[in-house]
């Protein structure tokens, strides 16, 4: 039995709620599935497969981690800010432990859409935040790549709809100072009084590389407009992109106070109708829009197009 060793992330939650124990991810990159599933994977024979289990159970009980002659053992745990143990990062093998992969344990609340951040660094999403400070979801999503909105989107319905327990998961990037950053992050739904308290308890994997498009950050990189990304059943800001982003809080909560969301739905509205309103005083004229996707996720995003009333002359007059 010869055990290389590789960081392997343990999904606390998952393992406890399905009764086995869950690998989030390994190697650097997405696993969640069972050990058992996955072992091979890792050059895990049936032995070492049973040494790695013996640790990781040992480690998640809370009793003394089994010294084993020639392997390296280590471990580190990630809490969320409430303390709630999410990920169990483990080393078993015969070379000594290389660097750490960043992990970082989050709880989303879904009533008030705000997350807090803990574990390794938190200063790479690029939203100046605290560890463990309360913050809406909008500023975590700052730098957002507008691609990654749709399978967001989809986990928000998951976890605004599903039941206890459900794996919720996403690969998504930012963009930070100019230059990207990569993740892959999947929670577990925890529901309390009824339903009426929803928290997503996960963990975010730091990846090395990801293969993505960004195809609207570049579309809107060379005009006026600026792009405002948003979840429009719960009216949840998630980005924006253009010559006024990032926008704050306060005024993207102004827009969506002027915007006429549900207009959307209704078939008689030109789905390229404007809208005007202000922001600071300043005139706007803002077109809203659906952006529909072939993936099978539920909710689709809306896009809202802002142009200062000006810039939308100035276009007008050159196209005519």
């Amino acid at each position: 039995m010869a055990i290389q060793g590789t960081w392997i992330c343990v999904d606390i939650i998952g393992s406890r709620h399905g009764g086995d124990v869950f690998i989030h991810s390994g190697a650097g990159a997405r696993v969640a599935r069972p050990l058992a599933r996955c072992a091979k994977g890792f050059g895990l024979d049936k032995k070492g497969e049973a040494v790695v289990r013996a640790v990781i159970e040992a480690a998640l009980a809370g009793r003394e981690i089994p010294k084993i002659d020639g392997l390296y053992v280590e471990t580190h745990q990630i809490d969320t800010s409430d303390g709630t143990p999410v990920g169990l990062v483990v080393w078993v093998g015969v070379q000594p432990p290389t660097p750490r992969p960043v992990y970082n344990g989050w709880v989303l609340d879904m009533q008030a859409m705000t997350t807090r951040t803990s574990g390794d660094n938190v200063d790479l999403y690029g939203d100046v935040r605290e560890a463990d400070e309360e913050r809406h979801v909008m500023y975590l999503f700052t730098y957002l790549n507008p691609e990654d909105v749709w399978s967001l989107v989809g986990g928000y319905y998951d976890a605004l709809t599903g039941d206890h327990g459900d794996l919720i998961e996403s690969y998504w990037s930012l963009q930070p100072g100019g230059q990207w950053v990569h993740f892959w992050s999947s929670g577990r739904l925890h529901l309390a009084d009824g339903g009426g308290t929803r928290l997503l308890y996960g963990i975010t994997l730091q990846l090395e590389e990801r293969k993505f498009e960004s195809n609207i950050a570049s579309l809107i990189r060379y005009s006026n407009a600026t792009l405002l990304l948003v979840e429009a059943s719960h009216k949840i800001p998630l980005t924006t992109v253009g010559r006024h982003a990032p926008m704050g809080e306060d005024r993207v909560a102004h827009v969506l106070e002027q915007v006429d969301l549900a207009a959307l739905a209704n078939p008689e509205v030109p789905r390229d109708a404007e809208q005007r309103l202000s922001i600071d005083g300043v005139p706007f004229i803002a077109s809203t829009f659906a952006l529909h996707s072939a993936r099978e996720k539920h909710g689709d995003p809306v896009a809202i197009v802002l142009l200062v009333e000006d810039d939308a002359s100035t276009a007008e007059s050159a196209a005519s």
